[in-house]
């Protein structure tokens, strides 16, 4: 199920720069925001055959970048030139969700940035999207960069582009790990697994906790492709995101028409 959030630009609280590096900060806030209220979390999940439990490694919903309409860059900043903004949320549970997203987002005021610089938003108006019909082969815009990675020998990690020989294979193997974990088996029907570009990707490094101890770099890609996959599988990505590190605010996807 999935949700856009139209969120008004509050300049006279904080400014308009944003880090352009803003995914993890924008996504913890999201996931910090959904579980405030433990009890509806917990219930939410329930209803929907899910223990919070697995909401760890893999996360049950996707968060895509903002979509702001004009911006300028100078260096690592991003100015919000618009006077308000979109974001998406995307969430596998589907029974209560609209209920539920509405009661924890609906004219909440959000804070997201870094140490450096921080924007100040007010979410204005929440619209849920109609119901897709998953088919086996479906094109796809992501909305954040999708990130794939594999571990080296010396058990450092290493990013692949989609480009790469390799980034099917991985991609495949993420997707249906992911099925494993939430549903305890693994997926019982031929995949049938074909990606295609459709327009050059975009390498995106994004920083991770910046300016903390923590910082690290992670590489993704923007890109526009077609996905031949089990229908079922076609919703888990649509809904849960595509690639590592969604947790951290990467992988959303939308279906490009």
């Amino acid at each position: 199920m999935r949700f856009k959030l139209v969120l008004s630009v509050q300049t006279e609280l904080s400014g308009n720069i944003l880090p352009v590096s803003y995914q993890y900060e924008l996504s913890s806030c999201v996931h910090r925001i959904l579980t405030e209220d433990r009890g509806a979390y917990e219930q939410w999940l329930g209803m929907n055959g899910f223990l919070p439990e697995m909401n760890t490694r893999y996360k049950l919903l996707s968060v895509s970048n903002f979509y702001i309409p004009k911006i300028k860059v100078e260096e690592d900043r991003l100015y919000v030139l618009a006077k308000r903004v979109q974001l998406w949320i995307s969430t596998l549970p589907e029974r209560g969700s609209e209920e539920f997203i509405r009661r924890a987002f609906q004219g909440r005021d959000i804070l997201v940035g870094d140490r450096k610089s921080q924007v100040a938003f007010k979410i204005d108006e929440i619209y849920k999207s109609e119901p897709v019909e998953y088919t086996e082969t479906m094109t796809y815009l992501s909305l954040s960069p999708i990130v794939v990675s594999c571990m080296r020998t010396n058990r450092s990690f290493e990013y692949i582009g989609p480009e790469s020989p390799d980034y099917e294979e991985l991609l495949l193997h993420t997707i249906l790990e992911k099925y494993s974990y939430f549903y305890g088996k693994d997926f019982p029907y031929e995949s049938n697994f074909k990606f295609e570009l459709i327009a050059p990707p975009k390498r995106k490094g994004i920083f991770i906790k910046r300016f903390t101890r923590e910082e690290s770099k992670v590489i993704g890609y923007m890109c526009k492709f077609r996905l031949t996959l089990h229908p079922v599988l076609q919703q888990l990505i649509h809904n849960t995101g595509l690639g590592d590190k969604i947790s951290l605010g990467f992988g959303c996807i939308e279906i490009y028409e």
